[in-house]
C-alpha cells in the first residue's frame, strides 16, 4: 500500500484492495487501520501521528482490530458448528466437548499455515503498510484477523460478486448486517468446511491429551525409544504410552514431530471409537 507526500494512503490501492476482498468499506480509515504494521516509519513517533491525523485513526497499529477480529471469527465459527452436525458427531467419536472442537476449529483457521492461502487469495503482503525492509510474514494472520475487525465495525457494503460463500442468497442486499456481512468474508476465503478434517493433523497431542482426561484414564505421556545417527542428523523414535501400556510409535528428525507423528498414528488407528 503506497502514501501519499501528505501521508494519506493512496486512494487507487485502496480501491484495488477492496475489490480483491469484495467488501466496500464506508469509512476507509477502519481498513487503514487493519493495514497499518508497527514499523511504518521506522518509529518516527512525530511522522506515525501526522500520518495517523491525516488518515484519522483511533490506533498506533492493528492490535486492537485483531483482537476484535479474533472474538467475532470466534462467534462465526460458533455458529457454524451450532448449524454443523458433524461437530456433534466428531466429538462424540473422540471423547471430546464441542467447545474443545469449536476451540480447535478456530485454532486451526487462524494458525498462520492455513491463512497462508487466505493472504494469498487477497494479496494480503502487498497492502500492509509497513517498512520495507520488514518480514511480515509471521503478522499476517493477526493482520486478516484485524481486517475481520474492521469489516465487522464498518458493517459497508458487500460487492455484488457471484462467489461460493453460505447462505449466500440470504444475505446478498447492501443492508446486511454488520455481522453476516462479515460472516460471509470468513465463508467465502476461510476454508471452514475441512478445518474438522485437520483436527488431528494440526494438534494430535493436545486432542489426546484432551481426550483421555476427558474420559478419566490417565495422563498419556512419550518416551524415546530409538535414536540413530550422527549428532548433525539424528533421528528419533518415540513411543506413546499409557502407564506401562505402548500405545503408539512415531519417528522423525527430531524429538517433538516424533511424539507428533506417534500422536497422530494413534488417533488414525481409533477409527470411530468413543474413547481409547
Amino acid at each position: 500500500m503506497r502514501v501519499n507526500e501528505d501521508l494519506s494512503v493512496n486512494a487507487n490501492d485502496l480501491e484495488e484492495f477492496q475489490e480483491i476482498i469484495g467488501f466496500r468499506f464506508k469509512d476507509k480509515s477502519y481498513l487503514i487501520q487493519a493495514l497499518l504494521h508497527g514499523s511504518l516509519f521506522s518509529g518516527d513517533k512525530e511522522k506515525l501521528s501526522i500520518f495517523r491525523k491525516a488518515n484519522n485513526l483511533e490506533n498506533k497499529d492493528y492490535e486492537k482490530l485483531e483482537y476484535l477480529g479474533d472474538s467475532v471469527l470466534g462467534l462465526i465459527i460458533a455458529e457454524y458448528a451450532y448449524h454443523d452436525t458433524k461437530v456433534n458427531d466428531y466429538a462424540k467419536s473422540k471423547g471430546l466437548t464441542i467447545e474443545g472442537v469449536c476451540t480447535k476449529i478456530k485454532v486451526i483457521l487462524a494458525s498462520n499455515e492455513n491463512l497462508k492461502p487466505v493472504a494469498c487469495k487477497i494479496k494480503l503482503s502487498r497492502f500492509v503498510l509497513s517498512e520495507g525492509h520488514v518480514n511480515i510474514d509471521g503478522k499476517l494472520a493477526d493482520i486478516i484477523e484485524a481486517l475481520i475487525g474492521a469489516i465487522y465495525l464498518d458493517g459497508g457494503y458487500r460487492n455484488n460478486i457471484d462467489d461460493d460463500s453460505k447462505d449466500n442468497t440470504n444475505h446478498t442486499n447492501n443492508t446486511d448486517t454488520n455481522y453476516s456481512i462479515t460472516r460471509d468474508f470468513v465463508y467465502r476465503f476461510f476454508d471452514i468446511d475441512s478445518a474438522l478434517e485437520k483436527i488431528s493433523i494440526s494438534n494430535p497431542k493436545g486432542i489426546i491429551q484432551e481426550m483421555f482426561h476427558k474420559n478419566g484414564l490417565g495422563n498419556p505421556f512419550y518416551k524415546v525409544i530409538g535414536e540413530e545417527g550422527p549428532d548433525h542428523d539424528k533421528h528419533f523414535t518415540v513411543g506413546l504410552y499409557l502407564d506401562d501400556d505402548l500405545l503408539a510409535t512415531g519417528s522423525a528428525d527430531s524429538k517433538k514431530k516424533a511424539e507428533q507423528t506417534a500422536a497422530d498414528h494413534y488417533l488414525r488407528h481409533l477409527g470411530k471409537s468413543s474413547c481409547p
